[in-house]
């Protein structure tokens, strides 16, 4: 069994949507943990609602690609279409960690998942984990550092995720009251 954390996001009927989510992927993964929800703005486009952001952690016996294909299948129950990239959405689902499992070629796929962008991400590079963008943003660290043991580290970077979570504290994430 390996573990699994995976980040949860939307910002069109937010709270609904993640509720939602969080019970397809209770009959999937019946072991799952929630973190809190936490508030955060929307990053690169501004014209859109803010998000609603969770992580959940689980053990599985699927691989990467596996866990992978199921959150997709989620997010396409739940209408996942932005109009554009970095837009609204309904759901949005990342592996963001795999136990200590780093992609092979992982620093070579992270340069062109920044050159094409999210949304072209999934189309033209594989799966990479740990998320390449994830210890950028606060909105997946602080509920990530819920769940996580206060010693892990990054598996790639070799830092500790407390430690990251510090280095973005100037983004804007507030916890709210909605529970998983």
């Amino acid at each position: 069994m390996t573990t699994v954390f995976i980040g949860l996001g939307s910002n069109i009927d937010a709270e609904t949507n993640l509720k939602t989510c969080a019970e397809i992927l209770r009959a999937d993964y019946p072991d799952i943990v929630f973190s809190p929800v936490y508030k955060s703005a929307p990053r690169e486009r501004e014209d859109q609602a803010d998000f609603l952001n969770a992580v959940a952690r689980f053990e599985t016996e699927e691989t990467p690609e596996e866990v992978h294909a199921t959150l997709q299948q989620i997010e396409a129950e739940l209408g996942k279409d932005p109009p554009y990239p970095k837009g609204p959405r309904t759901i949005d689902l990342d592996v963001l960690l795999y136990g200590d499992w780093v992609s092979k070629d992982s620093e070579d796929r992270n340069d062109k998942i920044q050159d094409v962008g999210d949304e072209q991400c999934a189309l033209s590079v594989e799966l990479v984990i740990p998320h390449p963008r994830m210890h950028e943003r606060r909105f997946v660290l602080e509920p990530l550092c819920e769940l996580i043991d206060s010693h892990a580290k990054n598996p790639r970077s070799g830092e500790r995720w407390n430690g990251l979570l510090e280095q973005v504290k100037e983004q804007k994430c507030k916890m709210t009251q909605i529970r998983l």
